[in-house]
């Protein structure tokens, strides 16, 4: 009997789906990679959501053979050639596939692994592999999802890149939020971050993790029930604020009065939290991420604090609770109307 077969690729599938997003949402090792993953994607929904015997085995006549996950992977790692017909789960398993090669080239990256030049390549190979899965996603899935759905499939894509590009234990660090990683954070642990921060902030990996950023929080804010479906999303609402946040601060010489601490002029004080997160928001959404560095506002990011924090009050996800502290601290204390 093959139901049984499909039910424990199905599994495996998905424990491999949950470790990856573990992995991005927090920037933890995974437990295994893509390459371990020898099975086939999943099957159509009609045909898993058949009622009796008779009528899978009517709908599995006629079907054709279901693609290996790692062949499909690889066709969309090879910008030769012409990619499948996916079902929406499917093209999920992909993208978490993709991220996985990320997360193993990234491992690979050191003193013994492959030369800086052939992990450059890689790394191109990859990122153009990420465009041609939103492309293809764009075209061929997300016409048949409702906004909610899609919204929530492209947090996850964008947390990919920020994850990719920064480091996320840094960025809880600097932030005062030891949570994740460890209770007590030492003082060399905190300069240590902040150091490696400010180098990134100067980088492109910096501007391209802040613009994915600023895409998340474009679609997490506009629709209330987004969040509370799904709970990589308000923890990627979190991450992303960070990511401005530090960005913002970071990312200018001049962003930084005596002792590295951000200097404040009257005309910062926020007297609308909503109207002041849309005009950050407005202008940090370029039209590609090499345009974010020509951006304005880039520390305009109080507005972008209040908000998000007052949106996440609502959730009784207790690490979310957590994050709304961390996300006070950071803000100055200011008269805020709308917040």
């Amino acid at each position: 009997m093959k139901r049984p077969i499909l039910t424990v690729i199905r599994v495996a599938l998905l424990f491999f789906y949950w470790d990856v997003q573990q992995a991005t949402i927090f920037g933890r090792d995974m437990c295994q990679t893509a390459f371990d993953l020898r099975v086939h994607l999943p099957c159509e929904e009609f045909l898993w959501n058949a009622d009796s015997s008779h009528e899978w085995v009517g709908y599995l006549d006629g079907q054709m053979e279901h693609s290996y996950f790692l062949e499909t992977l690889r066709i969309f790692l090879d910008p030769k050639r012409q990619l499948p017909v996916l079902s929406p789960l499917s093209s999920m398993f992909v993208l978490h596939g993709l991220i996985s090669v990320g997360f193993d080239l990234h491992r690979r990256s050191s003193p013994i692994g492959p030369s800086p030049e052939e992990t450059s390549a890689k790394q191109a190979r990859l990122l153009r592999a990420y465009e041609k899965w939103a492309t293809y996603y764009d075209i061929n899935v997300s016409p048949h999802l409702s906004q909610v759905c899609n919204n929530q499939n492209m947090v996850m894509y964008h947390s990919a890149y920020i994850t990719l590009h920064t480091n996320i234990h840094n960025l809880i660090t600097i932030a005062g939020d030891s949570r994740i990683f460890k209770r007590n954070s030492e003082r060399s642990d905190y300069y240590r971050a902040k150091m490696e921060l400010q180098q990134w902030a100067g980088s492109p990996a910096a501007q391209l993790a802040t613009w994915h950023a600023v895409q998340i929080l474009v679609r997490s804010l506009s629709r209330t029930q987004l969040y509370l479906d799904h709970f990589h999303v308000p923890w990627s609402m979190y991450v992303a604020t960070l990511v401005c946040w530090v960005y913002g601060q970071l990312s200018s010489p001049t962003a930084a009065g005596p002792g590295g601490v951000p200097q404040i002029s009257e005309e910062e004080v926020i007297w609308d939290a909503h109207q002041d997160m849309r005009v950050y928001l407005q202008q940090m959404s370029t039209d590609s991420w090499e345009d974010l560095t020509h951006a304005r506002g880039q520390r305009r990011t109080n507005g972008l604090l209040t908000v998000v924090r007052s949106t996440m009050e609502g959730f009784r996800w207790g690490l979310i609770q957590e994050s709304v502290e961390v996300l006070k601290r950071l803000n100055p204390s200011r008269t805020v109307k709308g917040a």
